[in-house]
């Protein structure tokens, strides 16, 4: 699985840009085309996980690049999942793994290399930031993520993706973040390395981070309070047990076991 809090973090998901800014709000879509120096942003949202699928059926999306993930195993309703990848005119597999379920239906597998076999950083769910070395190089053709990705963009004219190293893509990502509610513009890779891990935000070069947010009760909303959204449910929308499906089940997930 990626790293699903520093993903987030950088835009990684369909309505979200890089810095925990929303694709929805003008204002943000236009401080990261100016950051970026293009002229805009669209915005129109990306289809999410579930929704890929679901464009892949139905013949509105034709291609599909699936990195770090095993939709095969991982997305709900498997068996419509198998209908929309044997669809897809183009279905390329990136993973560090032979067994893969979802490699089957890859027209293209692209080997990449694991996390004890590359260089970068990780966010955890309490806003923790560790630099993680390579400590070893990648079997065969394998490569890291980032270098397939840069390869790609460059081979399609992007000139922008010539990063020389994977700190380039880190330090420009810190300084998107200056000045805002996630600020790690003073956590370089040298203080990762030598001083341990942070929580962001990090916001000057003698910044230890920050343990807890919202210590002074003032939060990220426009009247500085939080707001607590509680669904209400006249009832219970499950489907219940009948004679032909009497049987009331769970995923049956354990902490070690997530995903494959």
């Amino acid at each position: 699985q990626p790293n699903a809090m520093g993903g987030r973090e950088v835009g990684g998901v369909a309505n979200l840009l890089a810095v925990h800014k929303d694709l929805g709000n003008e204002t943000h879509r236009q401080e990261v085309a100016d950051f970026w120096g293009v002229k805009s942003i669209s915005p129109k949202p990306g289809y999410t996980a579930t929704e890929m699928f679901d464009a892949l059926e139905s013949g509105k999306m034709k291609a599909i690049w699936i990195i770090c993930t095993n939709p095969m195993v991982s997305m709900p309703n498997m068996h419509r999942i198998e209908k929309a990848l044997q669809k897809a005119k183009f279905v390329i597999v990136q993973d560090i793994s032979n067994r893969s379920d979802s490699l089957e239906y890859a027209d293209l597998v692209l080997p990449a290399a694991g996390w004890l076999e590359k260089e970068g950083t990780m966010t955890n769910s309490e806003r923790r930031i560790s630099y993680l070395p390579k400590f070893i190089d990648a079997p065969g053709e394998a490569r890291p993520d980032v270098e397939i990705l840069c390869d790609f963009a460059q081979r399609m004219g992007f000139d922008e993706f010539n990063y020389a190293q994977t700190e380039d893509i880190y330090k420009e990502y810190c300084a998107m973040t200056r000045g805002t509610n996630i600020d790690i513009s003073h956590l370089n890779y040298d203080r990762l390395k030598n001083e341990g891990t942070f929580q962001w935000p990090v916001a000057s070069h003698g910044n230890s981070g920050t343990t807890r947010l919202f210590e002074d009760k003032k939060f990220y909303t426009p009247s500085q309070k939080a707001i607590f959204n509680v669904p209400a449910f006249d009832q219970n929308a499950s489907d219940k047990p009948n004679d032909e499906y009497p049987l009331v089940l769970t995923t049956g997930r354990i902490r070690d076991q997530w995903h494959t």
